[in-house]
């Protein structure tokens, strides 16, 4: 016990107690001074990791959870979301609920007290409606942003994690690559050529080059050259830091005010459908006005009596609920399509994909498996093959690969992938290429035991899309000298080159060379291979580490050819493409011959395609481009500005264009695009930033998947539409007709209404879930200035209300004998079966038996039901009969009732057969 307390001070009491609280106390002000970031710039590497109270193995999980609990999640506060309560009292603040309110004081104000209640409770119970789609929208959108959240690479409880960066604390230890952005305020603590775009922080226009060492005390955040500081960018190289500063803490949280944006933007098609609320509002308050002035000059009701009705009217035949069906639809397509892979990030994109006309997607890794192996080599002037179970021959005959050192040097070394855990758990992550040209130096059997001894890690200057080479620098102790060892696209890497390494020994690269090269590289292209090539120099003393220094005069080793066989199911996917009236476009950075070879495998190639390659495009004069951008399925070797000059080239053309890309470089071009879509697995954080939509398994049948989806995502609004509209455009008529007949009115306000509530709210939700149209992916896209009430449809919609009107009029008159509350009741009824045939025929834009099976959709099935059987409430129950001036309806009544609604679905159905669904979009697929 003695020996304990001697080595645990803390256990002698007071004394002890007190070193406890020391302890504790200092503690708590390294953690503290972590999160208000106290001149952590001015302070060393070993210094830095003190003041955090950290390690250089990062933080365990434990303790991370622990300040995340004190300092709160990494984010910058933004406008306080609005409460339920809130939600629920903006309700009140649509004028044709307060046009309701006041035809209520209106019936009280007349001696109808019983009216004028059911009225205050017919608005509390749209207020409810409302305020349950309105929050579930944006309890929708609040879930995709949680799903498209950023994450961050950081080294917790000794190893690599992904973390969602909301969730980084303090002392917390990230790695930083090209394309990130940065997640908090941090010190750097280890990098190679890093350059950070701090433009929107500091107003730079230029990257700032990073360094390690201790900046100035006083130094402004422009001069704070070993920060990395929260919303920049990496543009180049790579980094490990401490997370000094997070959330509110940070630069940016210091001035988040200036980063609010709180400004609803709606989509293009919550904008026609507002427009066309509005229209449809403005032409429903004039034939209400007719309505109101026809019944006053017949005399029909009295003044207060008629202008309650109209109020009435005027609220029950506006389709108020269209852009909030809009939304709902969007919002419900965005959520599944997270289900297929496909994380919309902004609604238009959910919209949008339904309308694309072409799509150009990246190869490697979106078209391809992105599992890429080495199954052949040129080394030494010879065609090696590489197998998994033959091991490496040249024409049929086994050779050891113990004579390729140099080439597998190379491999090896100027490489970033990562061997992680042990026996069976041991795995290798890293970029594809990287993993292939390592498993292929292990092949060959060497190993990290036979390099990592002698080579000592300098420098690397990271492979970027502009120059397509990666570089790293060592010290090899072995030789006594410092060498580059360099990788990259053959084509490039070769004007480079000035000798070659040739059994053994250096010389002159000759012009036979070059062409042997270019043949062997040619021929792997054909092949299908993806083509790496190989070289290195030596490095003099002193020599300042510059790519235009460094990549030059380069000693060409050898080729790489990598095998990446297309996706399972890509073949089928871009068939459907082509069925669907959808174009498609390859790009990638490999050689021209081994894109085409993939597209042909792929049934994306045939006679009569083009290929073009980023030098054709970049000397292509604009016009020349637009002409026969149609016909390209291929762009090889294609840089990130050239994807933008093809995006604009395929606009001007009429194409609604997606794009994909995961590289920071390709932001541009997928903002430019109508549908940006960003690789979830390998796209860089600025990509996703910009783009509209995450594809999270990296796969181009996704993609496919998603259009089919978004292009039910739009009908489903559309049906929704059409059918609000058939039964209000029947509402308006069935009370006009009356009066131009001069009968008694068929219907009194709160009928009205409650038809409005059981009709419109309820049973119009449902059609939103919906499944897709059988014919769905076998027909053009839509035009993207389509109209979503074109003419067609709109006469379709007069047809029905016509249709509801006479039909509903034609029940009234025969019951009028039976007494004024006899016939109204059977009215009523007619008017709201007509509208319950008349929602499941809307199901379907074209003629369906399926979609006439109500158990297809339960949603839309409970919801009729639940319509029907508040409306049998209406007319059977004693309490409601005496607020709705209804009466009980005879069984045989109900025949007449259900064989005139019925009519509605008829007619709806030939409707189909008469005015085809058609897709006005030309057909641009092949």
């Amino acid at each position: 016990m003695g020996n304990l307390s001697q080595r645990f001070g803390f256990l002698n009491f007071p004394k002890g107690f007190v070193l406890l609280l020391k302890v504790k106390q200092e503690r708590r002000r390294m953690i503290e001074s972590a999160n208000t970031g106290a001149n952590i710039h001015q302070f060393s590497v070993d210094k830095t990791v003190k003041n955090l109270g950290s390690s250089f193995s990062g933080l365990t999980s434990l303790e991370a959870k622990k300040r995340l609990k004190k300092y709160g999640l990494n984010k910058i506060l933004r406008e306080q979301k609005k409460s339920a309560l809130v939600f629920f009292l903006d309700q009140f603040k649509d004028p044709l609920l307060i046009l309701l309110i006041l035809a209520g004081v209106l019936s009280v104000s007349i001696g109808e007290m019983i009216e004028g209640i059911a009225m205050f409770a017919i608005v509390l119970l749209n207020a409810i409606l409302g305020f349950v789609q309105e929050y579930r929208a944006e309890k929708a959108m609040e879930a995709l942003q949680e799903l498209t959240a950023p994450m961050a690479l950081a080294i917790r409880d000794g190893e690599e994690q992904k973390v969602p960066a909301s969730k980084l604390v303090p002392g917390d230890i990230i790695l930083l690559d090209a394309g990130d952005i940065i997640p908090a305020d941090s010190r750097l603590i280890e990098l190679a050529s890093l350059q950070v775009d701090e433009a929107s922080l500091t107003g730079e226009s230029l990257p700032v080059q990073k360094k390690i060492s201790p900046a100035n005390a006083d130094a402004p955040i422009a001069d704070q050259h070993n920060m990395a500081f929260m919303g920049t960018v990496v543009t180049y190289g790579k980094a490990k830091a401490f997370v000094a500063r997070t959330g509110m803490q940070t630069e940016f949280g210091k001035i988040s005010s200036s980063l609010q944006d709180t400004q609803k933007i709606q989509t293009p098609l919550q904008k026609k459908f507002d427009q066309l609320a509005r229209h449809i509002g403005i032409a429903a308050v004039v034939l209400i006005f007719i309505v109101f002035v026809s019944g006053m000059l017949l005399g029909t009701l009295s003044l207060l009596e008629m202008l309650v009705f109209a109020l009435a009217l005027a609220v029950a035949t506006v389709p108020v609920a269209l852009p909030t069906i809009v939304t709902i639809g969007l919002s419900m397509g965005s959520k599944l399509l997270a289900k297929f892979n496909m994380l919309v990030k902004k609604l238009p994109a959910a919209e949008s994909l339904g309308a694309a006309t072409v799509i150009c997607s990246d190869k490697t890794g979106t078209i391809t498996q992105n599992q890429m192996s080495v199954t052949r080599a040129f080394f030494n002037g010879q065609t090696i093959n590489i197998d998994a179970y033959s091991g490496f021959s040249v024409g049929g005959k086994v050779i050891n690969p113990a004579g390729m050192e140099p080439f597998f040097r190379i491999a090896f070394l100027c490489n970033n992938a990562k061997e992680n855990g042990n026996g069976a758990k041991k795995m290798v992550n890293g970029n594809p290429t990287d993993v292939a040209l390592l498993a292929a130096s292990k092949k060959a059997k060497f190993e990290r035991s036979h390099f990592e001894p002698y080579f000592k890690f300098q420098a690397e200057l990271p492979f970027d899309s502009d120059r397509k080479m990666m570089s790293v620098i060592y010290n090899n102790n072995q030789e006594g000298r410092t060498e580059a060892f360099v990788k990259g696209a053959p084509d490039f890497l070769l004007e480079s080159c000035t000798r070659i390494y040739d059994h053994g020994t250096v010389r002159p690269l000759t012009e036979f060379d070059r062409k042997k090269i270019i043949g062997a590289n040619q021929s792997f292209a054909e092949n299908a291979l993806r083509v790496i090539a190989l070289a290195y120099r030596e490095i003099p003393d002193n020599f300042v580490h510059k790519i235009r220094l460094v990549e030059k005069d380069l000693i060409f080793v050898g080729l790489a050819g990598i095998i990446d066989p297309p996706r399972e199911g890509v073949k089928e996917a871009i068939a459907r493409c082509h069925t669907a009236g959808i174009s498609l476009m390859m790009i990638t950075g490999d050689h021209e011959t081994t894109a085409r070879a993939i597209a042909k495998q792929i049934g994306l190639y045939k006679i009569g395609d083009m290929t073009l390659t980023g030098k054709e495009i970049e000397r292509m004069p604009e016009k020349e481009l637009v002409e026969v951008i149609d016909r390209v399925r291929v762009a090889a070797r294609v840089l990130p500005v050239q994807k933008l000059k093809i995006v604009e080239a395929l606009q001007k053309k009429g194409h609604v264009v997606s794009m994909t890309g995961d590289g920071i470089n390709d932001a541009p071009a997928l903002k430019k695009a109508d549908i940006g879509i960003t690789m979830g697995i390998t796209g860089t954080d600025v990509s996703k930033e910009v783009a509209d939509a995450i594809l999270t398994d990296d796969n181009f049948n996704t993609i496919v998947n998603a259009i089919g989806e978004g292009r039910n995502v739009y009908d489903k609004v559309i049906k929704s539409a059409k059918y609000l509209l058939s039964c209000n455009t029947g509402e308006i008529l069935v009370i006009l007709l009356s009066i131009l007949l001069q009968l008694p009115l068929p219907l009194i306000p709160l009928q009205i209404l409650m038809i409005n509530l059981l009709t419109d709210a309820i049973p119009a939700l449902g059609l939103g879930f919906e499944t897709a149209e059988d014919n769905i992916m076998e027909r053009s896209p839509r035009r993207p200035d389509e109209r979503p009430i074109n003419g067609k449809r709109f006469i379709s919609i007069i047809i029905m209300g016509i249709v509801m009107a006479l039909g509903t009029l034609y029940l009234f008159n025969e019951y009028l004998e039976f007494g004024l509350h006899y016939a109204r009741t059977v009215a009523f009824t007619t008017l709201v079966f007509i509208q319950m045939f008349a929602v499941m025929s809307s199901r379907s834009l074209t003629p369906s038996l399926k979609k006439l099976n109500p158990f297809t959709n339960l949603w839309l099935l409970g919801g009729v039901a639940l319509s029907i059987l508040l409306h049998l409430m209406v007319v059977y129950w004693a309490p409601m009969q005496s607020i709705f001036k209804t009466v009980s309806l005879q069984w045989n009544d109900w025949w007449k009732i259900i064989a005139v609604s019925s009519i509605g679905l008829v007619i709806m159905e030939l409707s189909k057969v008469a005015i085809r669904f058609n897709r006005s979009g030309p057909k641009h697929a092949k």
